[in-house]
């Protein structure tokens, strides 16, 4: 590990543990924000029709009902004129419109992607700024039924100014009329239902059929949200500022869940999620007799190596980023350790900063045979920046999985990486929730990933309802309808870190891995009725508090702890064979038996003996 004295010249390299035990963030490395202005500079404005033909041209689009239009005007909303103009009614508009050979905003019909027959459903900005009106709304149903009906994935590609205001209440009311489809899809198929956002797309669309779907993608170059920049200046009497409204900068508010390059980077992801999260029946495809399918033959001294690069948003590649400069994760540095109390603060200390260690991402490209991950990372000048939750679906073989949780972010300092705890927000459990009924749907298993040291400790996550986030998150792990797998990769911190490790049906911890109520500094200033406490005070707390995975395998809490090495490679591969082996056992079990075991387990987490007087 890297010899964290240099971050921090005021302060002695002799109290280096002391600056090492706080909130998440060692004292001397600085809080990082994104600044979204700097991944705009390239960014291209998106001629949503032309790249439209394109998408269509790609997945071999057959349209169906194309002639589809308003017969009569029934609302007799009037445009008045100026300046010479004359008077125009909608009837007047659509006349226009049909003229020039287009007859309506939206169209959909059967597609292919990467060989997966699919139903297409797009609007087009080409025509009255896609609005959304009555025949968008039939097509959309039209849509969804046909998808239902031939059971097929379902994707949907949006371009719109909003609700079309010629059509008035009528318009409006087709908001409830495709959040209706989609609800009735998401009953009838257990397949996904995707958003994809073309260019610009605003009102009603954005605020109903976009984030009812199971993943919401964009193209660069798109703009996002359910007021557009001249309401909210109207409204606020502010000027909003450039780029605040891009997918970008929805992606890091989490209202997105992955930004691509292009149409052709695009199609291409929807084949790999389409890939990885199907089987080819509803049966479990692991057996005890399967063997084990990874085989990562590295050298007994082999670390991880980080990638920085330019600045700007990557992924959701697995690949390496173009002009990267690879740096290793830094050799274990010389343990200094006079007690068992000093190991347990090297310990903790390594759980924070130790970027050898594995984590969620490195544990799906390792301890899987493929997989799609659902999020990208910011990649600043010397940070590689990432959602504090992320996901991903994964096979073993055959048989995929969902994988959630907490992903940490890593920093260069010259030639070595250390790592940055995350700390989750509301929005971060939100995807998790999304990502977890998207796969309770799917019918896959579940592994959750947990290394934090607990959610945001910020005021703004406070009224955005962290605490209601965290609560649903918990409840939504423990009801997962499939086999739940938890693993502590590093730290599990306060009710943050329970809430992405369901005590659920098989809990595993890595051997280094480590529990808290909360984490020491913060259980030692309460516990000793200060808001600094010493490091002897945090030293006894963190000593005498039972909080490594050892601990909670003896407690009865956790099912099993598994041995690490210096070699994360090696660490993956008994991952791997564990998540196999209690998968395999959990799948043999019935729903109704699943849950009455998980039951059983959860109202015997206690470890304490109660006694009554």
């Amino acid at each position: 590990m890297a010899d964290l004295a240099n971050f921090d010249e005021s302060s002695p390299e002799d109290d280096l543990d002391s600056r090492l035990l706080g909130e998440g963030h060692p004292a001397g490395l600085p809080i990082f924000h994104v600044p979204i202005g700097a991944h705009l500079r390239n960014r291209k404005k998106v001629n949503s029709p032309s790249q439209l033909l394109t998408l269509q041209e790609l997945v071999n689009f057959k349209a169906s009902h194309g002639r589809w239009h308003i017969a009569k005007d029934l609302v007799g909303l009037v445009r008045r004129g100026h300046g010479g103009e004359g008077d125009e009614s909608y009837g007047d508009k659509l006349r226009r419109e049909r003229g020039k050979g287009k007859l309506e905003s939206s169209t959909y019909g059967l597609a292919t992607i990467d060989g997966r027959e699919v139903v297409l459903y797009a609007m087009n900005w080409d025509f009255f700024a896609g609005s959304l009106g009555v025949v968008s709304g039939e097509k959309f149903q039209a849509a969804a039924d046909l998808a239902i009906g031939r059971k097929l994935p379902f994707v949907s590609v949006y371009a719109s100014s909003g609700v079309r205001q010629h059509e008035n209440f009528a318009g409006l009311t087709q908001m409830t009329r495709m959040v209706e489809a989609i609800r009735l899809y998401k009953d009838k198929v257990d397949l996904p239902h995707f958003a994809v956002l073309l260019g610009n797309v605003w009102g009603g669309v954005s605020a109903s059929a976009v984030p009812n779907a199971d993943l919401v993608l964009a193209t660069s170059g798109t703009n996002f949200g359910f007021a557009g920049p001249n309401v909210i200046e109207a409204f606020e009497g502010i000027s909003v500022p450039t780029g605040s409204q891009s997918a970008e900068a929805n992606l890091l508010d989490r209202n997105i869940d992955v930004v691509l390059a292009d149409v052709n980077e695009l199609v291409s992801y929807l084949g790999a999620v389409l890939n990885s999260t199907t089987r080819p029946d509803k049966h479990h495809l692991l057996t005890a007799e399967t063997t084990m399918l990874i085989r990562n033959v590295t050298a007994s001294d082999q670390r991880r190596s980080f990638d920085f690069g330019p600045v700007g948003i990557y992924g959701p590649s697995f690949d390496d980023m173009k002009g990267a400069t690879p740096v290793p994760a830094a050799a274990p540095r010389q343990a200094h350790v006079s007690s068992d109390a000093d190991a347990l603060v090297e310990q903790y200390q390594d759980l924070m900063t130790d970027a050898n260690r594995v984590d969620l991402e490195f544990i799906v490209r390792y301890a899987f045979t493929e997989a799609t991950a659902v999020y990208n990372f910011v990649q600043e000048a010397e940070v590689k920046r990432y959602p504090a939750i992320v996901g991903a679906f994964a096979k073993i073989g055959a048989q995929p999985f969902v994988i959630v949780g907490t992903q940490p972010s890593y920093q260069r300092f010259g030639d070595t990486v250390i790592k940055r705890p995350s700390n989750p927000g509301p929005e971060d459990f939100a995807f998790m929730e999304r990502m977890l009924e998207m796969g309770e749907r799917l019918h896959l298993p579940a592994l959750f990933v947990t290394d934090t040291l607990g959610a945001k400790p910020t005021l703004e996550s406070e009224r955005r309802g962290q605490s209601r986030a965290i609560a649903r998150s918990i409840l939504r792990g423990i009801d997962y309808s499939e086999p739940v797998i938890s693993l502590v990769a590093g730290a599990l911190g306060s009710g943050g870190g329970l809430a992405t490790t369901p005590m659920a049906d098989h809990v595993i911890m890595l051997e280094k891995a480590m529990a808290y109520v909360a984490e020491p500094r913060s259980a030692a200033s309460i516990l000793y009725k200060t808001p600094n406490p010493t490091r002897e005070q945090v030293q006894t707390t963190l000593a005498t508090m039972r909080s490594t995975a050892k601990d909670q395998l003896d407690l009865g809490l956790i099912d099993e702890v598994i041995a690490e090495d210096l070699n994360p490679f090696v660490t993956v591969e008994r991952l791997n064979a564990s998540i196999m082996r209690s998968y395999v056992e959990l799948a043999q079990l019935s729903e109704r038996k699943l849950r009455a075991r998980r039951q059983e387990r959860i109202r015997g987490l206690r470890a304490f003996e109660i006694i009554q007087d």
